[in-house]
């Protein structure tokens, strides 16, 4: 069976405390019914995937948001982070993180080893160097997305989220997948952002935009 929905996301921010919020609630709804047409041809393995993953809700507890937020910011090649936590219903909510083993990384690539069961979503990062014409990135915006190499990763993982940092932007910039948006849209060169599963933070410890981050601190 094909999945269409709408694809919705809730944030609790009050901007006069800035990071110092108590919930912050990142949501990962199902597809935005104007991609569906982009869609691949869902196999008899795709339709057991989608009904053996049941989660529909992502929600990152606001200091594991600080400290990936902060390592994206002062990393100069992409690491792997698994991110655990409970679950009720369909919704998933993360608190923890575990780094895994890294065969290889670089500033547009990692290679790690497979997270633990049970982990709830993967999480990486991309570096921001400026524009790139020939991949079609004129913002970090832009490069918040899941390329060929990701997508595969995605799909043959049995995690539910796939969760992406954009680091030395003005800001931190965070995407998030369901696994089973992946699986659907794995044909594509590259699966951008989906317009209500993302967000852009302020910026961290009031830091200058246009100076790069200083390696992170995390709490």
């Amino acid at each position: 069976m094909q999945e269409r929905g709408t694809a919705w996301s809730s944030l609790s921010y009050d901007m006069r405390r800035a990071l110092r919020v108590r919930v912050w609630q990142i949501v990962a709804g199902l597809l935005m019914p104007g991609l569906v047409a982009a869609q691949a041809a869902l196999t008899p393995a795709d339709s057991a995937i989608l009904a053996s993953q049941p989660l529909k809700r992502l929600v990152i507890a606001p200091s594991l948001l600080r400290r990936i937020s902060l390592l994206a910011a002062g990393l100069d090649r992409e690491v792997v982070l698994c991110l655990q936590g409970t679950t009720s219903g369909d919704t998933a909510q993360v608190r923890e993180l575990v780094m895994p083993d890294v065969v290889s990384s670089g500033a547009d690539h990692v290679e790690p080893l497979p997270c633990a069961p049970g982990t709830l979503a993967v999480w990486h990062n991309h570096v921001w160097a400026g524009p790139d014409s020939s991949f079609g990135v004129k913002s970090p915006e832009d490069l918040c997305s899941l390329s060929q190499p990701d997508l595969r990763t995605v799909v043959a993982d049995s995690i539910p989220f796939a969760v992406v940092s954009v680091g030395h932007a003005r800001g931190p910039i965070v995407c998030w997948w369901r696994r089973v948006q992946a699986v659907v849209n794995r044909h594509v060169k590259f699966l951008p952002r989906f317009p209500r599963q993302w967000l852009e933070l302020p910026n961290l410890a009031g830091a200058d935009p246009d100076q790069k981050p200083s390696a992170p601190s995390v709490p």
